[in-house]
């Protein structure tokens, strides 16, 4: 066990993902405006100031409000309560919460413009996604339950036609419901959303009806923060419109902030009462303050006929993709590894949500960053494709990563396995390997 122990200290210090920072980002500028937009009240019981924050500028690591300095951080002459470490910490990959030495901490890599759009932001914009960040951990101290299993995207049902429709009808009826300029008009829209949506809903297992709720609540709630703190307006973003699975995660960030935003026109104490657990989801409090008996608002026919002509045309050309980028992993050249994992299947450590893309309803191709466990060992992959399979009670049971250069790149000693490159960084216990060409196959127990 030894070695395996020597092994796991290698995994632990893997170099992971490649992160940019805007190089020249002045951290110190940035928490600034940080602190000034703090003055004003987001949230009830959210206390911004009080929450540690870890920048890295494409040079060093800034860690502000921490009360010492952790290890391999050092104080930063003239700036109280500063701290820095050279490089890129390993812990802070990106906009996200993180935990150093037990304590959270809110981080973020700055950015001054949009990656999706190329838009420049400004300097409160970029204050806000630390803001934003910031709540997420207050969300992990105050409402640890509020997280949700990103596992589930990797079983969500697929499109079809009519539920494609009906998410572009959803998204429309509560864009106008936000747009509308009298407030009947915004109700009738946003029963007609929330109707609309529960249909959508019917056919779908409840299990991923709570995970669009929840990743409204817990990401839509922080984005709206974000966009109230940076003042930016509610359609100061393009609205996503992709395809599930991925679509059930990124309508959480724009419905949950508009939903939120709909609230405070129509419910000026919404935030008090979720806080103080009156109510679980956005959606069911915008359903409480709708008047009871209101007609919804509705789509011309014409309408209709265009968002389910634009549907289903939008499913073929998504099927015929999907067939293109299996083919192109399937036949990648160089070796490929598979992992086999039916008596004790591997459960989903950590994902980039939003570099997926689903083959078939258990079928999913990752591109940037996956990490499984079970109880034997861990596997990392980082930017390259690999697949995941489930079973028919949603486990991951099959792992294949293809494309590798080297015929041998699984160092195999006993019955335990190893990979560390090109990525990829593995180590397994009590495994079997086999081989036929450039096919190398790793059944865990």
């Amino acid at each position: 066990m030894a070695g395996l122990c020597a092994l796991l200290v290698l995994f632990c210090f893997f170099p992971g993902l490649e992160i940019r920072a805007e190089p020249g980002c002045d951290v110190f500028a940035l928490m600034e405006e940080v602190r000034r937009l703090e003055a004003v009240p987001f949230w009830p019981g959210f206390d911004p100031q009080a929450i540690p924050v870890a920048l890295f500028d494409d040079q060093n690591t800034y860690l502000f409000n921490f009360p010492y300095p952790p290890k391999g951080f050092r104080p930063v002459e003239d700036r109280s309560g500063v701290f820095v470490f050279e490089g890129r910490h390993p812990s802070v990959l990106g906009n996200r919460r993180i935990q150093i030495d037990g304590a959270w901490v809110a981080t973020s890599v700055p950015r001054s413009y949009s990656p999706d759009t190329g838009r420049t932001y400004t300097i409160s914009e970029m204050a806000g996604i630390v803001i934003h960040e910031k709540f997420h951990v207050f969300q992990a101290l105050h409402h640890p339950d509020w997280r949700p299993n990103d596992a589930l995207l990797l079983g969500y049902p697929l499109d079809t036609p009519e539920s494609l429709a009906l998410r572009r009808m959803e998204i429309e009826a509560l864009k106008r419901a936000l747009l509308a300029l009298k407030d009947r008009d915004a109700a009738g829209w946003a029963r007609s959303a929330l109707d609309i949506r529960r249909e959508r809903q019917a056919v779908l297992s409840e299990k991923y009806a709570v995970y669009e709720r929840e990743v409204q609540r817990l990401e839509g709630i922080a984005e709206y923060i974000e966009y109230r703190a940076g003042g930016r307006g509610v359609f100061d973003a393009p609205v996503i419109n992709g395809f599930a699975p991925i679509a059930a995660r990124e309508m959480g960030y724009f419905e949950g902030r508009w939903i939120a935003t709909l609230l405070d026109r129509m419910d000026s104490g919404w935030k008090a009462r979720m806080e103080a657990g009156e109510f679980a989801y956005l959606e069911e409090e915008l359903e409480n303050v709708l008047p009871s008996g209101l007609e919804p608002n509705g789509f011309s026919p014409d309408e209709l006929r265009q968002i389910r002509e634009e549907a289903a045309e939008d499913i073929r050309k998504k099927d015929e993709e999907r067939k293109r980028l299996a083919r192109n992993f399937q036949t990648k050249l160089g070796t490929s590894v598979e992992f086999v994992a039916k008596s004790d299947p591997l459960r989903l450590e950590m994902i980039d949500p939003f570099s997926m893309e689903a083959l078939s309803e258990r079928r999913m191709i990752h591109r940037r960053w996956l990490i499984l466990k079970n109880d034997d060992g861990v596997v990392e992959v980082i930017n390259r494709p690999c697949l995941t399979e489930l079973n028919d009670r949603s486990q991951i049971v099959r792992l294949v990563i293809t494309g590798m250069s080297g015929r041998k790149p699984v160092v195999q000693w006993l019955e335990n396995a190893v990979i560390t490159q090109e990525g990829v960084t593995a180590i397994f216990k009590g495994v079997k390997v086999s081989s036929r060409g450039d096919w190398i196959t790793i059944y865990l127990r």
